[in-house]
């Protein structure tokens, strides 16, 4: 029995693509067995299996990072199930993809339950199922599907059969492991203080090996998806104890969130000027490292406010690519306004109208339009910011205030201003 239609897989192209989450040298070497377009549509299909997976057990989700870990694994996971059918059985069936190990043992650490674990290897499993039975009454002959159907609904039960059994075989094996390390002890104590929970502030101090009683900076740090042979645990520690040696600081707190992203906590140095500057121009980053930087705070409740702030420019960052280092200071009126997304681009829409189209040339538009506002209508200093001559920008503000809906003024500099801020992270 031939499976040469799943070559024939294609995703949607009305719903929008995301780059994938696992790395580009597997989504290269599924590409090679499968064909570009079915590995498109593999990837598609497993981002829309971990959209319903997270609507259903949400404990998976949490932010941007473990949204991140939950799709890499539906994704690796995806890609197997369709090379296993496509060589009739005769793959690798027999052990879980990296991408999805990892996650099992991630979500272990985190403390999600065992039962919740296997609830989203089903939800998965049956949206599998559903679009792959989709696909054979669009590509198989009428006469052979019944026997199609048959054959790949076997095969995958009995594949997410064996893969429900790897998982939690892997899980108890991670979550007794982690419950008897050093590690978990720390990670409970700064739950406990991330969830603003009595704690002892010595003894928090000696379990953590950090003073929390002082003044911190926190941080967010995260491996975008690169070739570099170093492991990703290697180059977050590496960038964490160089902004430690830059601030002149003692040894930070850090503690794995996930497999590529690191929660850091840094006594604050006495001077605070310039900070983020000082560490653009003179960190000794591992390369594709990123970092968000909370606000500095002070004691226990100062922890847990920076780590939030840092979480939230996080967020920001993941948005667009950008700097490699992003401050919440610089971006908290944005992240405060982006809080619900949706929202925040109806918002963005109303406003801007034409303006918040898609191309370059709109895109440079608004962000002359911003810079214009932000510099109190000076063309001089505008021109200035953007490198261009006084006259460029006299041109571009008048296309961009025609592109404005006739309810939007450049006189409604509030809320004109907040929606461009928004532009610039939500539309590019």
């Amino acid at each position: 029995m031939t499976r040469q239609w799943l070559r024939q897989l294609r995703p949607d192209p009305d719903l929008p693509a995301q780059d994938p989450a696992i790395s580009p040298a597997v989504v290269t070497a599924a590409a090679a067995v499968l064909g570009p377009e079915p590995v498109r549509w593999a990837l598609q299909t497993a981002d829309a299996m971990a959209a319903e997976v997270l609507e259903q057990v949400p404990e998976h989700g949490g932010g941007p990072a473990p949204l991140a870990t939950l799709r890499r694994s539906t994704e690796s996971t995806v890609l197997a199930a369709l090379r296993l059918l496509l060589t009739e059985g005769s793959g690798d069936g027999d052990h879980l993809p990296g991408e999805a190990l990892e996650s099992c043992r991630e979500f272990a650490r985190r403390g999600i339950r065992l039962d919740r674990v296997l609830r989203g290897v089903r939800l998965g499993h049956a949206r599998l199922t559903q679009e792959l039975t989709s696909a054979v009454e669009q590509f198989v002959p009428a006469g052979e599907r019944l026997t199609q159907l048959r054959g790949i609904t076997e095969e995958l039960f009995t594949h997410a059969d064996a893969h429900a059994g790897l998982i939690a075989e892997s899980y108890v094996a991670e979550r007794d492991r982690w419950r008897g390390s050093d590690e978990a002890a720390r990670r409970a104590t700064v739950d406990d203080l991330l969830a603003a929970r009595p704690v002892d502030p010595e003894a928090a101090t000696r379990r953590l090996r950090y003073d929390v009683t002082r003044t911190h900076l926190a941080a967010v740090l995260w491996c975008d998806r690169t070739e570099d042979p170093v492991p990703a645990a290697e180059r977050l520690q590496h960038t964490a104890t160089a902004l430690a040696r830059t601030l002149g600081t003692g040894p930070p707190l850090t503690l794995p969130a996930t497999a590529d992203t690191a929660w850091l906590w840094l006594h604050a140095p006495d001077d605070l000027t310039g900070l983020a500057d000082r560490l653009r121009t003179g960190c000794d980053r591992a390369p594709g490292v990123r970092l968000a930087l909370g606000p500095p705070a002070h004691g226990t409740a100062g922890m847990r406010r920076g780590h939030h702030g840092a979480r939230e420019a996080e967020r920001i960052a993941r948005l667009t690519p950008g700097d490699w280092l992003t401050d919440y200071r610089d971006v908290r009126l944005v992240a405060l306004a982006t809080t619900d997304p949706e929202h925040a681009r109806w918002f963005v829409h109303d406003l801007l109208g034409p303006l918040a189209s898609d191309g370059t040339r709109v895109r440079e538009l608004r962000e002359t339009l911003r810079v214009y506002l932000a510099e109190e209508h000076s063309l001089r200093a505008a021109a200035g910011t953007l490198h261009v001559a006084r006259n460029t920008i006299t041109y571009r503000v008048k296309r961009a205030e025609e592109l404005l809906p006739p309810s939007t003024t450049t006189g409604s500099t509030l809320e004109l201003r907040l929606a461009l801020e928004i532009a610039r992270f939500l539309l590019g």
